[in-house]
């Protein structure tokens, strides 16, 4: 589970890359959701730069191997008898759904499209592919891990200073909690 989080947190991140690589003053929503233009396949070609250049797209090619591992975990402490038999099951089906995170690498890039115009994606895949992007994606895991850790401690305490001034709130209205 702390994994998947650290995933979604990665792709939290290389989507706000993608919008400090393009240097762009942030867009306020629509106030409808926007009709479905046809994207052109030189458009739609530079969001999946972007997507594959800013490491979102190892976010989704790990996914398939992360969850045949807890697979692994839970059967190989309940069921160890079948861990051998369940390796050769558990082989081509990983092959075969490792082939759909390119769909996921699609979706995301056309989603990257309706969003943002081509120029700009090409300016954030340069990013991406310049010295400074390549070091910014390969810093992220590490980053990430470190954050995460720093996110768990301020969650922790901003849930307990909130608790004790509810607490205190409380109290002085004769409530206990």
């Amino acid at each position: 589970m702390m994994n998947l989080r650290r995933m979604l947190l990665a792709s939290a991140f290389a989507l706000s890359a993608a919008a400090a690589g393009a240097q762009q003053a942030p867009l306020s929503p629509p106030a409808q959701a926007a009709a479905p233009t046809a994207i052109s396949d030189s458009h739609l070609a530079a969001a999946r730069d972007v997507v594959v250049g800013s490491g979102l797209a190892r976010t989704f090619e790990g996914m398939v191997p992360q969850i045949a591992d807890q697979i692994r975990a839970g059967y190989s402490r309940t069921r160890p008898e079948i861990i051998k038999d369940m390796e050769e099951s558990l082989r081509p089906i990983i092959a075969g759904l490792n082939k759909r995170t390119d769909a996921m690498i699609d979706a995301s890039a056309r989603l990257y499209a309706q969003r943002i115009p081509e120029s700009e994606l090409k300016e954030i895949a340069a990013f991406f592919k310049s010295a400074s992007g390549q070091r910014y994606v390969n810093s992220q895991g590490q980053i990430l891990n470190e954050l995460f850790t720093e996110m768990q401690v301020f969650s922790q305490t901003l849930g307990n200073v909130m608790m004790d001034l509810l607490r205190e709130d409380l109290r002085k209205k004769n409530i206990q909690l």
